[in-house]
């Protein structure tokens, strides 16, 4: 049988698309598929799984998963390998929101668009984690793009680290600290939202800056909002951590401005925990009408009036959290795993 390598520009211990990685790697080895993981960038917090990329060796007859998320020089040769090819798109962050925080990343978001086309014409299938994703693929030229959403896999869920102390209601964030995230608009909303309807609220936002000074702006940002000392940002957490942040929350506050996916949604859906977010990108494919959007104008307090209304209103409460175990139900791990092994089986053949 032929082997199946992943290649990335790059992992890190907690990311999404390392996470993925890790996800398609149990999947291929369950189906008898040999082969390695790479990467041209190792997080020192990966302790394994990942080896580098100058040690992909493919045989000709292999196959090579690339997962596109930003440019990477190491990767750029992949294009041109004789080796069939399954191109998978994460999406990849607009440069213009990085530019003034992250050049380097903005350096590689915006070389990694222009190569796209290039990939996707090499690819002989190509997938993506949403049907927005997959419109970009084809914009890109992609011929056959494919939807494989992503393998949401509970069991992940499932340790319990230390829980969030403070106030109530709590209110939780969950992704890095980009400027697509927009968590100014999350600060600016909590603060209506604590003055006028929940005084002794908390808000909790977990994930990693994009840049030290930019996690240092947040600070500035948060601590300006006027509800400041109630709000904490935690940087990257274990997993076990999280987990327990989603178990203690009443609502999930996601305010994005580009997600290819957006997989808080699902893991908020799994613990039952409500969610307002704001429509973009991907994010309603993904939460459908399980989820309390707010328009791309909203002003803060109106946003803050819907979470008071979800922390208020126990049968608004319970209506959310039954949509939103159907709405998962529609991203089971078995639906995810199937169409990757049938989009690996169609790369192959």
């Amino acid at each position: 049988m032929s082997a199946v390598h992943q290649v990335l520009a790059g992992v890190g211990p907690h990311d999404a698309v390392s996470e993925q990685a890790r996800v398609w790697r149990r999947l291929l080895s369950e189906a008898g598929y040999g082969g390695g993981d790479h990467a041209a960038r190792i997080d020192p917090g990966v302790r394994d799984g990942f080896a580098g990329i100058e040690a992909l060796r493919p045989a000709p007859e292999d196959l090579v998963i690339l997962r596109f998320s930003a440019w990477s020089a190491p990767l750029t040769p992949l294009a041109s390998s004789p080796q069939r090819k399954l191109l998978h798109f994460h999406n990849i962050t607009p440069a213009r929101y990085l530019w003034s925080h992250a050049p380097v990343v903005a350096v590689q978001c915006a070389v990694g668009r222009t190569q796209l086309p290039a990939f996707a014409r090499a690819a002989r299938v190509c997938t993506a984690d949403s049907e927005y994703n997959a419109d970009e693929l084809r914009a890109a030229g992609a011929v056959d793009a494919r939807v494989v959403p992503i393998a949401f896999d509970p069991e992940r869920l499932a340790k319990r680290g230390r829980a969030p102390g403070g106030g109530s209601p709590l209110v939780l964030s969950v992704g890095r600290l980009a400027p697509n995230k927009r968590h100014d608009l999350v600060f600016k909303t909590f603060a209506a939202f604590r003055a006028e309807h929940a005084p002794g609220a908390r808000l909790l936002c977990i994930g990693e800056a994009v840049s030290p000074s930019y996690g240092e702006l947040m600070e500035q940002l948060a601590a300006a909002s006027g509800a400041g000392e109630a709000i904490e940002l935690t940087g990257s957490l274990e997993q076990a951590d999280v987990n327990a942040a989603y178990a203690a929350a009443d609502v999930l506050l996601h305010l994005s401005e580009h997600e290819g996916f957006c997989i808080p949604l699902l893991e908020a859906f799994h613990f039952g925990v409500p969610v307002v977010a704001r429509r973009a990108g991907a994010m309603e494919g993904v939460g459908g009408e399980a989820v309390l959007w707010t328009s791309d104008d909203a002003d803060p307090a109106v946003t803050a009036e819907l979470l008071a209304q979800v922390t208020g209103d126990a049968a608004l409460r319970d209506e959310m959290v039954r949509r939103s175990g159907e709405r998962l139900a529609a991203f089971s791990f078995d639906r995810a795993a199937d169409a990757a092994l049938t989009a690996v089986g169609d790369a192959l053949a």
